[in-house]
Parts: structure tokens; C-alpha cells; sequence
């Protein structure tokens, strides 16, 4: 029984702290400070409500005397317009509060067109919870596809084929294989270079009888010169 009691004083207490984090964190805001909600303010109530921070769970309080106005929650066309005719919330009992149950905008218009065309209507802008969960990251681009090659300049044909039946291109000779001793064969030795005036060989017989044949000239030359005188 004493576990039993304890167990549920915990959870009472619990609840408890709860409640009061809860509440710590809502404020209540009184429209349109000491004047309440009139019909000719001498602050405007946008003027008012840009003073101030709102967040979800804060409570706006209504001042006014019961049967003579009323506060109606309304959209934003029937706001611009002063419309009453459909308000989506409708407040008269006097002092009246609203608590902010979401993020965003509301407007609220009295329910005596007259008044609200006077200027008794309010706009009030509700921001993010605290500490509301961040924002989605960006999906990750797309890798980039890589790009083409460049087409060849204009101008200039393509390589034509090989022609039909063409013998295709002739390959160099493989090296001379080593021989036995691991050396190439040497190449037979070129004929040497002939100097000046060297005859070429089979011509030595017709290199004498050159000079033979202008000595036996002379000696004719000769005899006939020495008959004649």
C-alpha cells in the first residue's frame, strides 16, 4: 500500500510540474492596454499588436461591456470587408479571452460593422512554437552528368578507309637472331673509296701501252723530219 501511495504521489507531482512549465510559458495581453476595446482607440490595435510577441498558448483578453460590443474571430477577406456575418468564433459575454492554439494569423473584428469600420479591428501575428523542430535539409543535388566531347572542326574530312582489296600496310624486318656467340653477323665490307688517279682494276694493260705508242709516234716523227732535210 505504501508503494501503491508513493507511485501516485510521484505521478501527481509530476503532473504538477507539468502544468506549471506549461503555463510558465504562456502570457496573457490585454488589447489595447488600459483603453480596453473600443471603438476609436487612440493607438491602433495593429500599431498595439506590433509592439508585442506572440507564441502558441499566449492568451489575448478582451475588455468591454456585455451587450453593448462583442469580438468576432473572422478571415482575412471578411477582415478587410468588416464582414459579421460568418465569423468563425463569435465572442459576447464580456471580457472575453482567446488563446492562440497555432502559428500564424488572426484577425478579429467587433461585431458592430460601424465600429469595425471605425477602426476596432485587430490583426495578430502568432510565431513558431519554441524550440520547434528544425527545418528538412535540402535534398542533395543531382551529380552532374559528364559532358560530351567537342565535335571535330568543321572543315576538315574524315580519314577516308583503306580501299576494297588493298594489301594492308608492309611491317619492318625483325632484327637479325644473334649467333652463336651472342653477336650479329657483320655486314660484308663495303668497297673502299678509290683516290685520285687510281685506275680501277682489269685497266693496267691500256695504262702501258699509252706511253709505248707516243714514243714509236716520235721516233717516226722523228726520222721522217731528218729524211726531209
Amino acid at each position: 500500500m505504501a508503494a501503491d501511495a508513493s507511485r501516485v504521489l510521484t505521478l501527481v507531482a509530476a503532473l504538477v510540474v507539468t502544468v506549471m512549465m506549461g503555463s510558465s510559458h504562456a502570457y496573457d495581453f490585454y488589447v489595447g492596454g488600459r483603453q480596453g476595446w473600443v471603438q476609436s482607440p487612440s493607438e491602433s490595435y495593429d500599431a498595439w499588436a506590433g509592439r508585442n510577441r506572440f507564441q502558441v498558448n499566449d492568451r489575448l483578453v478582451f475588455r468591454y461591456k456585455k451587450g453593448e460590443d462583442s469580438v468576432l474571430v473572422v478571415t482575412e477577406p471578411a477582415y478587410r470587408a468588416c464582414d459579421t456575418s460568418n465569423p468563425i468564433r463569435r465572442l459576447d459575454g464580456g471580457d472575453s479571452v482567446f488563446q492562440f492554439d497555432r502559428s500564424g494569423p488572426f484577425y478579429f473584428i467587433s461585431g458592430v460593422p460601424k465600429r469595425c469600420q471605425a477602426g476596432q479591428k485587430l490583426v495578430v501575428v502568432v510565431l513558431s512554437p519554441r524550440g520547434g523542430r528544425p527545418r528538412p535539409a535540402a535534398p542533395p543535388l543531382p551529380a552532374s552528368a559528364p559532358s560530351p566531347l567537342p565535335p571535330p572542326p568543321a572543315g576538315l574530312p574524315p580519314p577516308a578507309p583503306p580501299p576494297l582489296g588493298a594489301p594492308p600496310p608492309a611491317l619492318p624486318p625483325p632484327p637479325a637472331a644473334a649467333g652463336p656467340g651472342g653477336a650479329a653477323p657483320s655486314a660484308p665490307p663495303s668497297e673502299l673509296p678509290r683516290s685520285p688517279g687510281q685506275a680501277p682494276p682489269g685497266s693496267s694493260s691500256s695504262s702501258l701501252c699509252a706511253p709505248f705508242q707516243t714514243a714509236v709516234a716520235a721516233l717516226a716523227l722523228a726520222g721522217a723530219t731528218f729524211l726531209f732535210i
